[in-house]
């Protein structure tokens, strides 16, 4: 199974593979190193996120969705000419064609399991056992999201308290001599 994720430090994205045997991962862009969840996966099936922890993933197809999206704008497209030039037929054969495209895609293109809370993507075998992780829900990605958001905003204001903090007065012994 392979595990793609984006670094906490410096948002670079890595991937590990497999994640069964690797302890722990080292970031290619800042050198941070971080300890894998032990018992994220068992008999070569994934139970929770190796990254965060977290038991809380979702499937989607691993499609670019702006590859679907245009198909279907292309198709709609083609289809509307014809219809213009009064030419139903080949209106309504553009329109097939592209939904019977979209529907080999969809049977075709694997699927990716995704964690709500750090958006890790787990490929390969093993990464839906026994089709235990569903679809996105609406309700759990937007929790993780104001979850992801509060986080921010707490380093935000972090980092402008330490910025605007008086830096520290020489000592007295440091005066005196």
């Amino acid at each position: 199974m392979e595990l793609t994720y984006q670094c906490p430090n410096c948002n670079a994205v890595g991937e590990v593979a497999p994640i069964e045997s690797t302890p722990s991962v080292t970031c290619g862009g800042c050198a941070l190193k971080r300890d894998m969840h032990p018992g994220s996966s068992e008999h070569g099936e994934l139970k929770s996120c190796a990254w965060c922890g977290t038991e809380d993933l979702y499937i989607q197809k691993d499609f670019p969705q702006g590859l679907g999206l245009l198909i279907v704008i292309v198709g709609f497209a083609i289809s509307t000419v014809f219809w213009y030039y009064e030419m139903p037929l080949l209106t309504y054969m553009v329109l097939l064609a592209s939904a019977l495209l979209d529907m080999v895609l969809f049977y075709r293109v694997p699927d990716v399991t995704i964690c709500y809370r750090c958006l890790g993507q787990y490929r390969g075998l093993g990464s839906n056992p026994s089709g235990r992780f569903k679809m996105f829900d609406l309700a759990v990605g937007e929790r993780y999201r104001q979850e992801r958001l509060r986080v921010e905003q707490l380093r935000g204001e972090r980092a402008s308290a330490d910025a605007t903090s008086p830096s520290p007065s020489p000592s007295s012994s440091e005066k005196s001599s």
